[in-house]
C-alpha cells in the first residue's frame, strides 16, 4: 500500500503531467465551442496519450529516479503493478472529465485505456521522445490508414475503441494489456 501511495504522489508532483492534463482540458473545451463536426475527443485524445507516456517515463529522464525507486522497492513486477495501478487511479478522473467536455460520457473507459497503453509504450521505450512519436504516429497516421485499407481490421485496432466502443473496446483493452505487460516484462529483465 506504500509503493502505491508514493507512486500515485510521484505522479500527482510531476509538473508536467499537470501542464498536460490542463492544456488537453482547455483545448477539449476549445474544440467542442468551435462545434467542429465530429467527436472532438478523437482530436483532444492526443493530449491523454501524452499523460500517459510522460507518466511511465519521468523516472528515466534525468537524475533517474528510477534507481532510487528500485532500492526503495527491488521487486520488479510488483512495482510495474503498482505504476500501473496509480496511474489508472490517477487517469481515470482525468479521463472522465475530458469525456465530459468533450461531450461524451461513455468515453471516459477507452481515453483511459489509451492513457494506459501509451504508458505501456513510454515504459517499453524509456524516452518521452520517443514514446510520444511512436504513439502519436499509431494513433494518428497508421491506425487510420490500416482502416481505410483494410476495413476488417477496425475492431483490433487500438484507437477504434473510441469511435465505436461496442466493436473497439475488447481490441483496446488486449492492447492495453500486452503493452503493460510487455513493459513490466521490460522492467523485470531490464537494467536501470
Amino acid at each position: 500500500m506504500n509503493a502505491l501511495r508514493a507512486e500515485i504522489g510521484k505522479l500527482l508532483t510531476l509538473p508536467s503531467l499537470w501542464i498536460t492534463a490542463l492544456l488537453t482540458l482547455a483545448v477539449t473545451l476549445l474544440l467542442r465551442a468551435l462545434d467542429l463536426p465530429g467527436s472532438v475527443l478523437v482530436h483532444t485524445q492526443a493530449g491523454l496519450l501524452v499523460f500517459g507516456v510522460l507518466a511511465a517515463t519521468h523516472e528515466y529522464q534525468g537524475g533517474g529516479q528510477i534507481r532510487t525507486t528500485l532500492l526503495a522497492l527491488p521487486r520488479r513486477l510488483p512495482l510495474a503493478m503498482n505504476k500501473a495501478l496509480a496511474l489508472t487511479i490517477v487517469a481515470a478522473p482525468l479521463a472522465a472529465t475530458t469525456a465530459l467536455l468533450g461531450g461524451d460520457t461513455s468515453a471516459a473507459l477507452p481515453l483511459t485505456a489509451s492513457m494506459l497503453l501509451a504508458a505501456g509504450i513510454g515504459g517499453l521505450l524509456r524516452q518521452a521522445v520517443a514514446g510520444v512519436g511512436v504513439v502519436l504516429t499509431a494513433y494518428l497516421i497508421a491506425c487510420p490508414l490500416l482502416r481505410a485499407r483494410w476495413p476488417a481490421s477496425d475492431p483490433w485496432l487500438p484507437d477504434t475503441a473510441l469511435l465505436d466502443q461496442a466493436q473497439g473496446l475488447p481490441g483496446a483493452l488486449v492492447w492495453t494489456a500486452a503493452t503493460l505487460g510487455a513493459a513490466a516484462f521490460a522492467l523485470h529483465s531490464r537494467d536501470a
